[in-house]
């Protein structure tokens, strides 16, 4: 065929006049469950189903048992028309339903269409969520149409179980937890799960018959396994049903026992007296925090600020193992944790306080804005040290970031504000958002950025100060109403203790930031020379390994890294395109939400 008389074949078909029609999915739209198909039908042509014209009727069909499939739910729609077509014409023409609310297909026809969906789904495309489109004409059904469902949250393969079989029940962490649902880097993940599993027996057992499934970016703990653990309905109720409303509403939906395994896992086994064992190293804290209160975080504090000492001035050498780096830093950040057992002592004496003023009106708000502001929170610290910041010359005469990190480089600043500048990126350089990943740049790489949030904090009236100011409000107005009742002692005694302690409670997180912080320097310090041999395109490909490929390279430079690389983030880019991860996802892939209660002021709206 010559290139300038181009020839473009046409299909013409013939076209079906239906009697009935619709649309067909081999998963759960509503709910993303792989074994529930769901049908949308009308009488006539196809076309009101997909546009939208009229509600069309929608029956599910379990097929939980492929070979016994059955009709679970049928909604019957008022169909005040259809399409159909007009053989005379060659158009279409739109008439009234003679019966609106009768059922388009029969059981037996739900069923056929039913086993198509099926059909199409394996044969087509090996398995993977398809919808269709199709017909009934005198009593034949036709496949109009088939294409691949995109929309929907895949399962990684290794959390599927087979249809028929027991299933599994999954609660995504790092949605629950940390809000976000971007998936963490490869050594963000090996970093973060190894961590967690150090300090918290239940985060120790991975996979399938473990508690935990740390996967391709992901954080997953089994709650089906958990069931199974001594006190582990228990947990699930006091600890993750209490978490928020809408996680509490999910789980009220769903019957636990469709999710309880028969057999006892092998990650579960052990897990209860690890757990006592781990609670016992932090009794002598507990006890100490009970007996010296304000005082019992002194040695905690002395402790994390030597290892905050050591994460930001020590430099590691470039060819030691990054697996040995991360074990020296996270040994003594474990050594160190059990002391916040003292924070007992604070949550004693903030019970006590509400027991104190229980049966006083109106003193909700002030004991509410009492706990705020507390010592030892590293992100109310942080942000009193920005609103410093902010409040400087420096930073107020300063018009741009480029002059300010030029004036910075010159020393052109006052010590005072320099000082104030460095005492800020040595405690709080390691934050930002997403700041749990390795492979998330810190603020002390983005001193531009830092520069215009300072910018941008309005001194006069900001938040941070004016909550200090509703604390001390609040503690004069409850002081005053102690002297009232006789409990002025007590009342200045455990203010003191909730104040001085339970603001820590955030604090070993930070410190794990911190830690983390320090292996994302030795790990760009690593990938610069795997870069210089070639080994790597970009430091930030380093990123994408474990900590054990890390090393292992370190050593054996036959090591393919760009291999491991690619192998890496293989499953992660075939789930790129899920923004939304849920919370609460079963391993049949359905989206376990609950009902939200409509309160009488929506009703009356």
């Amino acid at each position: 065929m010559a290139a300038d008389a181009p020839r473009i074949a046409i299909i013409v078909q013939k076209q079906i006049a239906s009697d009935v029609s619709g649309v067909g999915f081999s998963l759960n739209p509503n709910n993303n469950c792989f074994d529930e198909i769901v049908i949308s039908s009308n009488w006539g042509l196809g076309e009101s189903v997909v546009s939208g014209i009229i509600t069309p009727d929608t029956y599910v069909v379990d097929r939980f048992e492929p070979s016994n499939m059955k009709v679970i739910s049928k909604k019957v729609a008022e169909k005040t028309s259809a399409i159909w077509l007009d053989e005379e014409s060659g158009g279409t023409r739109q008439d009234p339903n003679k019966s609106p609310t009768a059922q388009a297909l029969t059981d037996d026809e739900i069923m056929e269409v039913a086993r198509m969906v099926a059909d199409v789904e394996e044969k087509y495309f090996d398995g993977s969520p398809a919808d269709i489109e199709w017909a009934f004409h005198n009593n034949t059904l036709y496949l109009l149409q088939a294409r691949p469902v995109t929309a929907h949250v895949p399962l990684f393969p290794e959390m599927i179980t087979e249809r028929g079989k027991e299933k599994r029940l999954y609660l995504d962490l790092m949605v629950m937890t940390q809000g976000f649902s971007d998936p963490l880097s490869t050594l963000g993940l090996d970093i973060w799960k190894t961590s967690l599993a150090r300090m918290k027996p239940t985060m120790s057992t991975e996979g399938f018959d473990g508690l935990m499934f740390n996967i391709h970016g992901r954080e997953y703990m089994n709650v089906s396994n958990m069931l199974m653990m001594t006190g582990g309905t228990a947990m699930v109720n006091t600890s993750l049903r209490t978490y928020d409303k809408a996680l509490d509403r999910a789980f009220a939906s769903i019957d636990l026992k469709d999710y309880t395994p028969s057999y006892v896992p092998e990650g579960c086994k052990g897990i209860f007296g690890k757990s006592i064992k781990q609670l016992l190293l932090t009794v002598p804290n507990i006890l100490r925090g009970m007996y010296y209160g304000k005082d019992s975080m002194q040695q905690y504090v002395k402790d994390t600020n030597a290892l905050l000492e050591h994460c930001h001035s020590h430099r590691y050498p470039d060819d030691k193992a990054f697996v040995e780096v991360y074990d020296e830093l996270t040994k003594t950040y474990e050594a160190v944790v059990p002391q916040v057992g003292g924070l007992i002592s604070g949550l004693i004496s903030k019970a006590l306080l509400h027991r104190m003023f229980r049966n006083c009106k109106g003193t909700e708000d002030n004991l509410i804005n009492l706990s705020m502001d507390l010592n030892g929170n590293p992100t109310s610290e942080m942000g009193h040290l920005m609103v410093r910041l902010a409040s400087c010359p420096e930073i107020q005469e300063t018009r741009t970031s480029d002059e300010f990190l030029k004036k910075l480089k010159e020393g052109s600043f006052s010590q005072e504000f320099t000082s104030l500048y460095s005492d800020y990126l040595k405690r709080f350089g390691c934050r930002g958002a997403r700041e749990i990943d390795v492979a998330t740049p810190r603020m002390s790489e983005k001193q531009d950025e830092l520069f215009d949030t300072l910018k941008q904090i309005d001194v006069k009236n900001n938040q941070i100060i004016n909550v200090r100011e509703r604390r001390d409000k609040a503690y004069q107005e409850l002081l005053s109403l102690a002297r009232e009742i006789g409990k002025e002692k007590s009342f200045v005694h455990h203010a003191s203790v909730m104040q001085g302690v339970l603001g820590y409670r955030e604090h070993p997180k930070y410190m794990l930031v911190v830690v983390t912080d320090a292996c994302r320097r030795h790990a760009l310090q690593v990938a610069k020379g795997f870069v210089a041999k070639g080994r790597l395109e970009n430091e930030d490909q380093i990123f994408s390994l474990t900590m054990d490929q890390i090393s292992n390279a370190q050593k054996d430079e036959a090591i393919d890294l760009l291999s491991l690389v690619r192998a890496n983030l293989e499953p992660v880019e075939k789930v790129r395109h899920v923004k939304n991860w849920p919370v609460l996802i079963d391993s049949r892939g359905k989206i376990i939400r609950g009902k939200r209660e409509i309160t009488e002021d929506e009703k009356n709206e």
